[in-house]
């Protein structure tokens, strides 16, 4: 990972914001950009081209330009040659979502469902072995990023199961 970072930072520096006016984030050994349909395509090329001097190859079969609807013929006719797949739905990032309010939704009620199960396992754990299950907890929320990287702040009323498993379940296991 940390040469991955060292090289990436390379990368980022020869396609940086001032040459393509893309706004970009690395993680490990994912890149992302963000702007016009245009500069992303001028971005992209500049990543196929300097990506490959510092040992990062892009995979334009699994990278995906995500856009508004009313500019979905747009981001097809530019990424055309590209191998990138372009979407005007939804797609989850790193984590995150990124889509309609329907689906970011959608998305958080199967992950607090997920969660909310996952309290039931830690519960009945901590019947047996409470210390066990108290690293447990602690170490849980953690995996939570997913929930914290991109939605939107007003998701507290999707989060209310969650809340009242860890209340009722978890932390009154005599319920």
């Amino acid at each position: 990972m940390a040469m991955y970072a060292i090289g990436l930072s390379v990368l980022q520096e020869e396609i940086s914001y001032e040459k393509t006016q893309v706004k970009q984030v690395a993680y490990a050994d994912d890149l992302t950009g963000a702007g016009k349909i245009s500069e992303l395509r001028k971005w992209w090329d500049l990543v196929k081209k300097n990506g490959p001097t510092i040992g990062y190859t892009p995979n334009a079969t699994k990278s995906i330009l995500i856009v508004k609807p009313e500019h979905y013929e747009i981001g097809m006719r530019l990424f055309r040659d590209s191998g990138v797949t372009v979407t005007k739905d939804r797609q989850r990032h790193l984590g995150a979502v990124i889509g309609t309010p329907e689906f970011k939704q959608k998305y958080v009620e199967e992950k607090v469902s997920e969660w909310v199960k996952e309290v039931g396992v830690l519960s009945d754990i901590a019947k047996t072995e409470p210390k066990r299950s108290l690293l447990s907890i602690h170490t849980w929320p953690t995996t939570s990023m997913e929930l914290r990287q991109a939605h939107h702040p007003s998701i507290s009323h999707l989060l209310r199961p969650l809340e009242e498993s860890i209340r009722k379940t978890f932390l009154n296991p005599h319920c």
